[in-house]
């Protein structure tokens, strides 16, 4: 079975022998596989590793017996999924879980033909495309987002960083009926200004042209989500009015891990920082629903699709091709 791994820089297919399934596993084959921003930067380490978890497929084999799946179904996968059984999961914290059942424990990734997965993992999905379907994940990182800010149809709110996951949380914002969205990203990502614009925007801010904090809203940005690096929460805070709510996903590594602000400022505002981590996804099921409503259009997400053979080409569209949005591998 073909599988595609990095190592530092390099990017190669390598064939692989699937172990036999243990209890409670099933085997898939791929379907479609969309690319992540953290799937884009290799570790740093020696080590060869698999990636890709975006997935939808379809059920091989299986070693489970739990009644919603069979053979030949198509599915999406979780990422992680609470366990249901420890202390968290029993007291209504399953976003606290300390028993993750997860493909990262296997390990077994989804840029290959076939992969293993707990079947706890798995969820049915219907009348969607592969492509669309492998959105369920990010998506559900989205959902996360806007549930912790709060958002009323009262809002005002500021998205920055106009990736998958912030262009998806502009279409909930919408959804949830908000007075404004405002999107902040760079306009040479032609794609993501599109996609924004077509999603609802009030206004599509490029940082370069003018500063966050100069720009004149017209209204109080009373909920910020931010996708862009940890180092971006400082214009979050200073744009954000009194009371107002920042949600944020951001990742950054080495200095652009850490922020430096006004923690007065911050106090005095009575700002609320919350951060989003959508691990275990709890919120699968709903972003099937999303997508197969129409409430978020997949199709208008997903700019580029290649076959797994050039998953390198892949790689580099999604990280420096203006027009790309959404690349999905497909096997």
């Amino acid at each position: 079975m073909k599988s595609a791994f990095r190592c530092k820089s390099e990017v190669f297919i390598d064939n692989l022998a699937l172990r036999q399934l243990q209890d409670d596993e099933i085997r898939l084959k791929v379907d479609a596989c969309g690319i992540c921003g953290t799937d884009i930067f290799a570790n740093e380490s020696q080590k060869a590793e698999q990636f890709g978890h975006e997935i939808a497929g379809t059920i091989m084999e299986l070693n489970t017996s739990d009644p919603r799946l069979q053979v030949g179904q198509q599915v999406v996968l979780d990422s992680a999924t609470p366990c249901g059984r420890c202390n968290s999961c029993r007291n209504a914290k399953q976003e606290l879980c300390s028993d993750l059942q997860s493909i990262w424990c296997i390990p077994s990734f989804g840029f290959s033909e076939e992969m293993l997965a707990p079947a706890i993992s798995a969820i049915p999905y219907h009348d969607l495309s592969p492509e669309v379907a492998t959105l369920q994940e990010p998506l559900g990182v989205a959902i996360d987002l806007v549930r912790l800010a709060e958002i009323t149809p009262d809002s005002n709110v500021l998205i920055m960083g106009a990736g998958p996951i912030g262009l998806m949380a502009l279409a909930l914002a919408k959804h949830h009926g908000v007075k404004n969205v405002f999107v902040s990203d760079f306009k040479n990502k032609t794609g993501r200004m599109q996609v924004a614009q077509q999603f609802g925007a009030a206004a599509f801010i490029d940082p370069n042209e003018t500063l966050l904090n100069d720009y004149d809203f017209k209204c109080d940005i009373d909920r910020v989500l931010v996708t862009s690096p940890p180092p971006t929460l400082n214009s979050a805070f200073k744009v954000a009015t009194k009371g107002a709510i920042i949600s944020f996903i951001g990742i950054g590594h080495g200095d652009a891990a850490f922020c430096k602000f006004d923690v007065n400022d911050f106090h005095f505002k009575k700002l609320q920082l919350r951060a989003s981590f959508a691990s275990p996804a709890l919120f699968g099921a709903q972003a099937l629903q999303y997508l197969n409503q129409g409430i978020v259009d997949g199709e208008a997400l997903i700019s580029h699709r290649f076959p797994l053979e050039n998953i390198a080409k892949a790689l580099e569209t999604a990280k420096n091709d203006p027009t790309a949005v959404k690349v999905v591998i497909i096997p």
